[in-house]
């Protein structure tokens, strides 16, 4: 059977010396696993389009429970991910947080529109990546399913308090009396909160257009980031490496 799409990679793997496995997810289709022959070649014309991060039109044909690629044009590359370590190390937990969320051959319009919208801020420099990170992690995970309890009052008793906190384990908004339970439970300020809100319902073109100062910010971030850890059950390992190269960038500016 042959088929062709349009598609996203979000992963790659390098098989034997010339070969890949690719991830991509695809409009209308979702998420496939497809095997690109030959793709690391330097003549090969599946080169440009096989690679991490590439938006292209594919053509596919499927062989039994093989999908292999057959064409490959690059439409977008997100160049400027390429010359900003840093930015191509989110982009890399962004994907790695998209695949996960995404069931096989499923189609996932909305996310694929997600992950592309924040490629793009990150690569155009249309946003800051304080501001990409957890609009992305926290509207990722309400888009499958996994919306967290952001109301005004406590997700137990409704109570409004001036204090709130957020516990990913309960999965929203508690008061003082039912944080204690949660050990994870932390101080949520009413303008990250708003924010949280904001992420979870405003148009997909304005997602990157709240403001908040670096406190809350970290704060917010803080928040987003526990809810992904504790939604997945564990920490993306592209997580842990963007954090890790996030604090070696910063002990160097201090040292400048």
């Amino acid at each position: 059977m042959e088929f062709s799409a349009r598609g996203l990679v979000l992963a790659e793997r390098t098989v034997g010396e010339w070969d890949k496995s690719l991830t991509l997810l695809c409009e209308g289709i979702g998420k496939i696993s497809v095997w690109a022959r030959g793709a690391k070649r330097v003549k090969s014309p599946l080169l440009a389009a096989c690679s991490m991060f590439v938006l292209g039109s594919y053509s596919f044909v499927k062989k039994g429970e093989r999908i292999s690629v057959t064409s490959a044009q690059p439409e977008e590359t997100f160049f400027g991910l390429r010359t900003d370590v840093e930015g191509l190390s989110l982009a890399a937990y962004l994907c790695e947080l998209c695949r996960t969320l995404c069931a096989e051959q499923q189609p996932e319009d909305e996310l694929l529109s997600l992950t592309l919208n924040a490629l793009y801020a990150l690569s155009e420099k249309r946003a800051p990546a304080e501001v990409v990170k957890p609009a992305f992690e926290l509207r990722s995970l309400a888009q499958s399913g996994f919306l967290p309890a952001l109301g005004s009052g406590c997700m137990v008793c409704g109570e409004r308090e001036f204090a709130l906190y957020f516990s990913s384990q309960a999965g929203g908004v508690l008061c003082t009396r039912h944080s204690a339970a949660q050990r994870d439970a932390q101080a949520i300020s009413p303008s990250v909160l708003s924010a949280m809100q904001y992420i979870c319902s405003c148009e997909a073109k304005r997602l990157y257009s709240f403001r908040l100062p670096p406190e809350a910010l970290d704060q917010l971030s803080h928040h987003c980031e526990a809810y992904v850890t504790t939604t997945l059950g564990a920490q993306p390992q592209t997580l842990r490496f963007y954090r890790s190269l996030c604090g070696d960038i910063k002990k160097i500016e201090e040292n400048q």
